[in-house]
């Protein structure tokens, strides 16, 4: 019983140690499966030199042949977690144990190698071992040791290769007597790793000759170096020195120092070495000192520039030659703490970069001459400058001054036909800077000065380099003037001064990539521009700011031209190289075609008629390109030429139809102006006109009286055109007669030609009518087509004997005068009041026939006309005829 529990406890400790030891599986294993461990591996050795060889056992029991029937060749062997083919020897102890070996290199300086056993699709765990692998510690060599004043020793050493292993170093130091020819005591012993590289000792006395060993030992070996024998005064290292620093000149400062501790008896004792650096700078500028018997410790520092500040800092090396038989010497102090210091100003060295900018002359003659200098570097102005003089001189002239200013411009307007020299001085509280001088010429003495080639190219991508051959003469300076070409370079160009003896310059202020840049270099000889050069470039081409915008400029139905305008010189980036057109249309594929960057149009051919196409642009350069908007076209469905076809047709159609409805209008002309315009018959044209009735009556009497009162009374002056007799009507309408006849009516009588002349008819009155005017006598007179008067008398004697009365004709059948009875008369008069050809009628006389009613005129209510109707060939009229007659 108690055997039992005894071997089931070793057997779980064997296998908590088995899974202790047993790695994880590395990617892509399958999991051991977690049975009893039945097999061990050992590794010999486990620490070896790299690359020497490693022998691994893997013990099987026989359990671990029964699990799944395995066989020793089955072994899987596995370093640092990698399936590893290695050779195997087999051996068959005498208890049925299987002992797999197997020989591995050791490549890495650490290792970890595992076996297993297939078992049912996964690793059966069988042991691990690990191994480490270096090199021996090579030769080493102590570079140096020093001793400082509070009383200890430190070494130096170079450690050598690398070893991969962890390696201690031992510094070992004895107090020796003489020459290191005894051992007096052990001084100390110092461990120290590879990294620290030092170890340090304290020691009691310097004045003391010391033995110095140093050893390395790691798991493969050992090394030590040659032992030293070192005085400890002749290896002394100082401490850094106390410094102070002061300055009562502009170009010297004095450094004074001092051994804290008093480690020196005497300032001689030791060598100094002073180093020191303008604040804004990096370099440093060694000064050796000595120091001299009975005197503080102290330099003037000389040669530095006025008004600038500078840092300090002194280092000691002790001077020893007692012992030169030490196998070391004194090393430097540590440099001191820094200290500053800052020297007392002077005059400018050298006056001030003077430049200028001409405007166009105005109508006067007179140009704005822009004046700009630079301010000085620190090292320049050795101070503060306070102001600026700039003086101005004509030619012949003395200067005189023109701006006193403590900015960097002065406009000045003077006349652009006069030669201009000016002279620049800056000032500070000491002294005033040489002058710098600049000439302008006359407008009209302005000559092209020399070509000066220039080449440029990019330094970086904000920075040109420009690159030149000097030119003929001896430049005593170059100015840069630079701008972006886009813009007004006399606003915004930037410009720069540079001595006269150099050949390339590298511009960095204000350039920036994706813009081009204008360049002008000038050399300048006395003040005066004798050469000059210009060029332009691009500190770094980069992808255009914007494309441009498509416009169709012309639509067909199989084609498309398309436009666009040029990029802006200030977006283009870069150096436009071409650009891209890509047009797709419904239904098809989409193309490209690349132009030149010179192109402004393009026409797409083989579409579609009435079909969208979708247009877009890119535009590049050297430095990328982009994609603009995309525009879309419809095109039309019938072509310019069809159209032109179809409206020509239409015009000649129209013009014969034209040409045809003139014709039909010329020809059937009577026929459309008598539907159109029927003709009015003129009177002036008519057969009245021509024609004078021997009779003519006006009937009043057909018409009721209050109807004719009214009328009568409403047309008081109506005018008669060839009215040669008045009828009154029955005898109730005397009155009414009687009202006309008292007012003054307007006749006209006239004829188309001399020949129609007729004296006026009869003019007959029915019933007995009165007239306030008894006085008036008859005349007669011709008249054509004039006014006439019409006046009424009473009596029975006509009012002139020579002019009879007409008796009216018998064989009118239509006529009817009034009876031959006493009563009124009527008379014609003209306007002028001169009595007209006519007689006189007594209204009682009656004629044979009654007048007829014609109704033609509102007033002449009926016209009845005594006559032939027909004109006779001697021009009168047959009597008897009836007819109208119009006013």
């Amino acid at each position: 019983m108690w055997l039992n529990l005894m071997l089931f406890w070793i057997f779980s400790l064997g296998i908590s140690r088995s899974g202790a030891n047993s790695p994880r599986p590395g990617p892509g294993s399958r999991v051991p499966t977690p049975q009893p461990s039945c097999g061990m591996l050992s590794l010999h050795p486990t620490v070896a030199c790299l690359g020497t060889p490693l022998t691994a056992s893997c013990t099987l029991d026989p359990s671990c042949l029964q699990i799944g029937h395995a066989r020793p060749g089955d072994v899987v062997w596995r370093l640092n977690g990698e399936t590893r083919q290695l050779p195997l020897n087999q051996s068959i102890a005498g208890n049925g144990t299987v002992t797999v070996v197997t020989v591995l290199r050791a490549e890495q300086p650490r290792g970890e190698l595992s076996c297993y056993l297939p078992h049912r699709s996964s690793l059966h765990l069988l042991g691990v071992a690990e191994y480490q692998a270096g090199v021996p510690p090579a030769e080493l060599h102590v570079e140096h040791c020093v001793s400082f004043w509070g009383g200890n020793i430190t070494c130096y050493w170079d450690p050598g290769p690398e070893t991969y292993l962890p390696t201690t170093y031992t510094l070992h130091v004895t107090e020796e007597a003489g020459r290191c020819l005894w051992k007096f005591r052990d001084a100390g012993t110092c461990v120290s790793s590879r990294e620290s590289r030092s170890c340090t000792i304290p020691v009691e006395n310097l004045f003391a000759s010391f033995q110095v060993r140093l050893t390395a030992v790691n798991l493969l070996g050992r090394a030590s170096a040659a032992d030293k024998c070192v005085h400890g005064m002749s290896i002394v290292k100082l401490s850094p020195p106390e410094v102070s620093a002061t300055a009562d000149r502009s170009d010297c400062f004095r450094v004074a120092w001092r051994q804290p501790n008093e480690e020196l008896l005497r300032a001689t004792d030791a060598r100094y070495e002073i180093r020191y650096r303008d604040v804004d700078g990096a370099s440093w500028t060694q000064v050796d000192v000595t120091a001299t018997e009975d005197a503080p410790a102290s330099k003037d520092v000389c040669g530095v520039s006025p008004f600038t500040s500078y840092s300090i800092q002194v280092r000691a090396l002790y001077q020893s030659d007692a012992f030169p038989w030490s196998d070391g010497g004194p090393s430097w102090s540590a440099w001191s703490h820094e200290r500053f210091v800052r020297t007392l100003p002077a005059a400018p060295s050298r006056g001030p970069a003077l430049w200028r900018r001409i405007a166009t002359p105005d109508s006067d003659g007179r140009s704005e001459i822009m004046l700009m200098w630079k301010p000085l570097q620190p090292k320049e102005a050795n101070g503060r400058i306070l102001t600026y003089s700039l003086r101005w001189q004509r030619r012949g002239q003395p200067a005189v001054l023109a701006c006193l200013t403590r900015s960097l411009q002065c406009a000045l307007e003077l006349p652009a036909s006069e030669e201009h020299t000016f002279f620049l001085t800056a000032s500070n509280s000491v002294g005033e800077s040489p002058a710098s001088k600049l000439s302008i010429p006359a407008v009209q003495a302005q000559a092209v000065p020399p070509l000066l080639p220039v080449l440029v190219s990019p330094a970086s991508d904000r920075s040109l380099l420009l690159q030149w051959d000097p030119p003929g003469f001896a430049a005593a300076a170059y100015v840069f003037e630079w701008g972006q070409a886009s813009e007004n370079r006399g606003q915004n160009s930037s410009w720069r001064y540079e001595p006269g003896n150099i050949s390339r310059a590298v511009l960095a202020e204000a350039i920036e990539p994706g813009y081009l840049y204008s360049l002008t270099l000038f050399a300048l000889s006395d003040g005066a521009v004798w050469a000059a050069g210009a060029t332009s470039a691009y500190s770094k081409q980069i992808a255009p700011f914007h494309a441009p915008t498509l416009h169709p400029i012309r639509v067909w139905p199989s084609q498309v031209e398309v436009q666009w305008e040029e990029v802006p010189l200030e977006e283009q980036g870069g150096f436009i190289r071409n650009y891209t057109i890509s047009y797709e249309e419904q239904g098809k594929d989409a193309q490209a075609v690349v132009v030149n960057g010179s192109v402004r149009r393009y026409l797409i051919a083989g579409l579609a008629p009435d079909s969208v196409v979708r247009v877009g642009i890119s535009v590049s350069n050297d430095g990328g390109s982009t994609q603009g908007s995309v525009l879309s076209i419809r095109t039309r469905s019938l072509d310019d030429g069809r159209v032109e076809l179809l409206l020509s047709s239409l015009c000649v159609g129209l013009v014969v139809l034209l040409i045809t409805a003139a014709l039909a209008c010329v020809l059937k002309q009577p026929l459309i102006q008598g539907c159109l315009w029927p003709q009015v018959p003129d009177p002036a044209k008519s057969h009245l006109a021509s024609w004078l009735p021997q009779k003519m009556w006006l009937d009043l009497g057909n018409f009721p009286a209050e109807q004719s009162k009214k009328q009568r009374a409403g047309y008081p002056d109506f005018p008669f055109r060839g009215v040669s007799g008045i009828i009154c009507g029955q005898q109730e309408e005397m009155m009414m007669c009687k009202s006309f006849l008292e007012s003054t009516w307007a006749a006209e009588a006239s004829s188309a030609g001399n020949k129609y002349r007729q004296p006026l008819q009869t003019i007959l009155l029915r019933g007995d009518v009165t007239t306030p005017d008894h006085s008036q006598a008859r005349r007669q007179s011709k008249v054509e087509y004039s006014t006439v008067i019409v006046w009424a008398y009473p009596g029975d004697a006509p009012p002139s004997p020579s002019a009879p009365w007409p008796q009216p004709t018998p064989q009118s059948p239509e006529s009817s005068g009034p009876s031959r009875e006493p009563g009124w008369r009527i008379c014609f008069q003209s306007p002028s009041c001169e009595p007209l050809d006519g007689s006189c009628w007594r209204c009682g006389q009656q004629l044979e026939g009654g007048p007829a009613s014609l109704g033609a005129f509102p007033l002449l209510r009926t016209l009845v006309v005594e006559g032939s109707g027909d004109r006779q060939p001697n021009g009168d009229h047959p009597v008897g005829a009836l007819g109208p007659m119009m006013p």
